[in-house]
Formats: structure tokens, C-alpha cells, sequence
């Protein structure tokens, strides 16, 4: 029996009914205001018919619930609630299989999909309900999943819902939002929420409240009008009456809050605060000064020891023309100094003088011309720089004190024309006697050094290249035969070329410039780079152009570099093309390069060789 009502004219309770958790499959009763979409799904169930419905609505409007209710009236129910972030759409239908056939899906997705609808066919009472209810959380993996996954779910004979809001379903593929067909989830009514109340309160075997439509309207307008708001201010209504009351509280209560309690031991900030030797009157451990009372004379006597009355001390004067204010100092600061400032002066007058220091450092001038006279060779990345400065410093000193050194060794001339300029002191001239008495021959040989016919040392005209690492090393008495039969050669050589000097305009120049050629052409060794190669396009190697052809068949008979005149004046291209269309073939794997000398030369790889002779392109190794 109700005797007293409270807020929204809710009775007072001993237990709360009104919770926001999602129903269960079992709780099919406590739903209300969803008859027309929960029959219609139920009803889809029943009759067999395969519907893919978006189900649409606020976070709390009861989409959760709904689905949940209709478990029972499946062939067999899947809810994926959660999807990994790599292959979201496997994992979709993987969750799918595993939870409609109860065993594990295949590997393969072909095969997954195939096993799946097969087993749709099996549900011929009701059909298979299928729920997508992952959070907003993870929207973007639900978007891939649904787009992957959208034509094998189209397959599947099931009731497929979705669970979404306006602001993911609006974020979705056009062309998954097309494929579903939409059921909005619309807010309460008053006689939604009366009959919400009615069915919680009944819960508890609570028949009868003044719950009224006028206090459904409130609860409307305080809210958004779906089953979470209107849930949660019932809930929290009921919480505070049932607090106010003292409902299910506990009535005993425990004070654990710290409390001040006496010292067991006397106090020893006095023995701190006073001065060695004087004993210090404790108080009885019962006394507690909690009040702020004015001090007596002898409490600040004794709080502070270091108090005195004394005169105002001028500080600017010495100790010993202070009078009696030295005098009233020592006295009240007693046994803590003890100074006697006469004896301090007299043994101050019996002090040694101060003696030199032993280590004593001659003053450098810097600015003197020399210094550090004695001082050792300047070292380090700048020494001889260091020496160089020092030695001109010394001989501009010394030519500075020389009465016989000419100051200035230049001199003014004016011109014809008024121009100044300056020139060296003229240097003696030589008398004409000494000319005759010269060799025009020994003159030239003074002035430019003519080396003598014992001091010329023919160079070698070549310098023969390092040999590569990999030629075999040559023992001490071949290198000596190579050393002795070149040595043969350039005799020979030199001989021919002196035979005919007088020759060079006949036939015989030819043939001497011709030996010159093949000698020098003998010694010539061609450096070979390293291969480079990349791995073969199949699908590059199957699309080539009549041009790339005909590149690819002169690169499987011979080497070529860019500079073919055979295989530019077939292609009626130049260089610079021929070379862009061999690197371009060389990037997908079709060719290989090798620097030889200063050129590169291009060659088939032995991978395209093979695929063109799998393909039937080469028969017996020709196109």
C-alpha cells in the first residue's frame, strides 16, 4: 500500500528499478514504445524474407535493446560488436560464420563466402539474424569492412541490421547506404514514458503511483525525449529519496578523525634555546599552553637568553673608542666571546715581515722588438711562422743601426708628361769589354740554366695502368722480361722514327705514324666496371613497342652502347634517344649495363632471355 508520494509522484522504495544497461534477450517485458519496429523485424524472421535494414537513432534512443530482444525468434543470431584494424572485412565474415555455424571459417575467402550462403539455405523455419553494431569508436574500419564485405553479405539469405546514428550513417559509402533500408528510431510519448514507469515499477510489485501524464511531459521536456534520458532522471529521483530517507544506509558511524594528545616526556626546547650551564625549570608534562596569553616578564627572560638592555653602538668607531658600550656587549653576551683586544694588538706587533715569494716572474714587454730573449723555439702548427716574424723583426733592427744601409731603395721620377712614379736605384752597368769577352751560347746558359748533356734523363713517354686485382700476380724474373722486351721495343720504336725524320712528307710518314698507333694500341688495357642489373617486369617485358623490339634482339645477339651508328640509322633516332630507351629497359630488368672504358654497354639479362624462351619468343636462340 502507497501512503506517501514524492517527486514525479514516485512512492518511496527499497530498491531501485529504473538502470540504463541494455535489455537482455530475456527482458522482452520491460520494452515499451517499440512494438511497430520490433514486430516488423519479427515478422522479417519469420516469413523468410531477407532484408538488410539500418537501424537509426541517438546514442541511448533503445537500438541496442531492440535487437537483443529478438534473439529468440532467429534461426540463429551473429552480433559483431568489434572489428580489427587489419582485414577488417575477412574478420566480418569470418565473426559471421563462426557465430551462425558454430565452427571455424576457412582460410580462404572464396571458399568462406561459398560455405556461408551455402548454409543460409539450411534456416527454413526462420531466418538468420545477423547484427553490426560496432561504435563509433571505429567508424573508419567499419567503412572499409562494409565496402569490402558488401557484395558477399548482398549473398546471404539473413535479416542484416545495422546500428548506426545520423552522423555515421551520413560518414558512410553512398553506395552501401543505398543497399539498406532505413528504420528511424522515434522519441517517446507521454503514454510511453507512464507505461516505462508502470512496467519498472511493477518490477518490484509496485501496483499503484501518482505518476501522472503531466509528470511524463516534464521528464520530455527536461530531456530529448528518449528511453536514456528519461531512464536516467528517474533513476537519479529515486536515488535521493531513498538517500534522504536513509534507505539501505549503514547507521553506525566511526570517528576517525586524529586528535591532539599530551607529551608522555618533558620538552626539550628550552634545553635548545638556553646557554650551556644553566639549568632550565621544565614544566610538568600535564601543562599544555593552548591559549595565546600575554607572557610575564620572567617567561621572556627565559624564552630569550640573549636579551640585554643596552645603548645605541656606533659601529663606525674602532673597539677601542667605544667606552662602555664594549663593556655592556661583553657582559651580556658572557661566556661566548672572550676577547682581549690588547693582547691581539701587541701580538700583531711582535709579527714577522712578510717575506718575497719564491716564485717570481720576470714582466715581458711585448712591445719590444725582441722578446723573451732567452726563450725557446716557438712550436706547434704556427712555429715556423712564429720563427720567420722574429728573424725579420731581428734583421730590420739590425739594418736600422747600420750607419751604411741605404733607407730607401726606391726613388721619385717625373715624367715628360708630369707623371710620378716610383723606381728601384739604378743598377750598375756592365762595361762593354765584358761582352765581347761572353759566349752568346754561355750567356743564354747563365740566364735560363741549360741543364748539361750529363744532367738530361729521358722520362718515360707512358705510364703503364695499375693492374686489376684479379690478374695473377707475375713472379720477380717475368716482370724483368716484360721490363727487358719493353725496353726493346721503345729502342726499336725510337730507331724507326729517327731513320725516317727526313721522310715524314713521303709514304713512310704513314708508316711510321701507323707503327706509333698499333704500339701505343697493344699497351692499351680497357677498364670493365661491374654489371648492374635490376630485377625482370614480367608485365613491361610483354607490353614492349616495335621500337624496345628491336632494341631487345640487337641486346640478345651483341652488346651495343648508345653511340651504334647501326642501330641509330635503323631507328632514325639519336644518341640521347637510344640511351633514355636502354635505361628505361635497364629499370624493368630487360637489360644489363657494364662501363667499358668511357662507354656503357648494354646486353639481355639472362632472366628476360629465359622468360622470352618460356613464352615461345626465342626458338634456338633467335627471335
Amino acid at each position: 500500500m502507497v501512503k506517501q508520494s514524492y517527486a514525479y509522484g514516485l512512492p518511496l522504495l527499497n530498491e531501485n528499478p529504473f538502470s540504463i544497461r541494455p535489455l537482455e534477450p530475456g527482458e522482452l517485458g520491460k520494452m515499451v514504445g517499440r512494438a511497430e519496429i520490433f514486430n516488423r523485424l519479427k515478422n522479417y524472421l519469420r516469413l523468410g524474407s531477407a532484408r538488410r535494414i539500418m537501424l537509426t537513432g541517438p546514442l541511448g534512443s533503445g537500438r541496442t535493446s531492440l535487437v537483443r530482444c529478438l534473439k529468440p525468434y532467429a534461426g540463429a543470431y551473429a552480433s559483431i560488436e568489434h572489428l580489427p584494424a587489419i582485414d577488417p572485412a575477412k574478420a566480418l565474415l569470418d565473426m559471421i560464420y563462426k557465430q551462425l555455424l558454430g565452427a571455424e571459417a576457412p582460410s580462404g575467402r572464396v571458399e568462406l563466402v561459398n560455405q556461408l550462403v551455402t548454409e543460409m539455405y539450411g534456416f527454413s523455419s526462420k531466418l538468420p539474424m545477423i547484427v553490426i553494431d560496432v561504435p563509433a569508436s571505429d567508424l573508419s574500419i567499419l567503412k572499409v569492412a562494409l565496402r569490402d564485405a558488401q557484395s558477399s553479405i548482398e549473398r546471404l539469405k539473413a535479416v542484416v541490421v545495422l546500428v548506426c546514428d545520423a552522423r555515421e550513417r551520413n560518414q558512410l559509402p553512398q553506395g552501401v547506404v543505398d543497399t539498406y533500408e532505413r528504420l528511424p528510431m522515434h522519441p517517446f510519448t507521454p503514454s510511453d514514458v507512464v507505461a516505462l514507469v508502470e512496467q519498472r515499477l511493477a518490477s518490484l510489485g509496485v501496483n499503484e503511483s501518482d505518476f501522472t501524464l503531466h509528470d511524463a511531459t516534464e521528464l520530455l521536456e527536461a530531456g530529448d525525449g528518449f528511453p536514456a534520458a528519461i531512464i536516467t532522471t528517474l533513476r537519479n529521483a529515486v536515488d535521493s529519496l531513498r538517500m534522504d530517507e536513509g534507505i539501505g544506509l549503514a547507521q553506525t558511524e566511526v570517528d576517525t578523525s586524529a586528535k591532539l594528545l599530551p607529551r608522555d616526556g618533558s620538552s626539550t626546547l628550552g634545553q635548545i634555546m638556553s646557554p650551556p650551564g644553566e639549568e632550565v625549570n621544565e614544566a610538568p608534562p600535564s601543562f599544555v599552553q593552548s591559549e595565546a596569553l600575554p607572557a610575564t616578564v620572567e617567561d621572556q627572560e627565559v624564552e630569550s637568553p640573549f636579551a640585554f638592555n643596552a645603548d645605541i653602538i656606533d659601529a663606525s668607531l674602532p673597539w677601542t673608542e667605544r667606552g662602555d658600550a664594549v663593556e655592556v656587549e661583553e657582559s651580556a653576551f658572557g661566556d661566548f666571546f672572550d676577547l682581549d683586544m690588547n693582547e691581539l694588538a701587541e701580538a700583531q706587533g711582535l709579527d714577522e715581515p712578510l717575506h718575497p715569494t719564491p716564485f717570481t716572474t720576470p714582466i715581458i714587454d711585448a712591445s719590444a722588438p725582441e722578446y723573451g730573449g732567452g726563450a725557446s723555439i716557438p712550436k706547434g702548427p704556427f712555429g715556423r711562422l712564429a720563427q720567420r716574424n722574429k728573424a725579420h723583426r731581428k734583421q730590420i733592427t739590425e739594418e736600422a743601426n747600420d750607419p751604411d744601409f741605404e733607407e730607401n731603395v726606391q726613388h721619385s721620377v717625373m715624367s715628360e708628361k708630369g707623371n710620378q712614379y716610383w723606381v728601384a736605384i739604378e743598377t750598375p752597368e756592365l762595361p762593354e769589354d765584358a761582352l765581347d769577352d761572353l759566349n752568346g751560347a754561355e750567356l743564354i746558359h747563365d740566364e735560363i740554366g741549360l741543364l748539361k748533356e750529363a744532367d738530361f734523363i729521358p722520362e718515360p713517354l707512358y705510364e703503364r695502368e695499375d693492374i686489376e686485382s684479379s690478374s695473377p700476380v707475375e713472379s720477380p724474373s717475368q716482370a724483368a722480361q716484360g721490363q727487358i722486351s719493353s725496353q726493346n721495343d721503345l729502342i726499336q720504336l725510337f730507331a724507326e722514327i729517327v731513320a725516317n725524320l727526313g721522310h715524314i712528307g713521303g709514304s713512310s710518314g704513314t708508316k711510321v705514324d701507323s707503327s706509333i698507333m698499333k704500339f701505343f694500341e697493344s699497351r692499351q688495357q680497357v677498364k670493365l666496371g661491374s654489371k648492374e642489373a635490376y630485377p625482370l617486369n614480367k608485365n613491361q617485358l610483354n607490353s614492349l613497342n616495335m621500337r624496345d623490339a628491336y632494341v631487345v634482339s640487337m641486346a640478345h645477339q651483341r652488346s651495343y652502347s648508345p653511340s651504334d651508328e647501326e642501330m641509330l640509322g635503323h631507328l632514325g633516332i639519336k644518341r640521347a634517344r637510344l640511351s633514355q630507351i636502354s635505361n628505361r629497359l635497364l629499370k624493368h630488368g630487360i637489360l644489363q649495363v657494364r662501363q667499358v672504358g668511357r662507354s656503357r654497354n648494354y646486353q639481355l639479362t639472362q632472366s628476360a632471355r629465359a622468360q622470352l624462351i618460356a613464352w615461345g619468343g626465342l626458338k634456338g636462340g633467335e627471335f
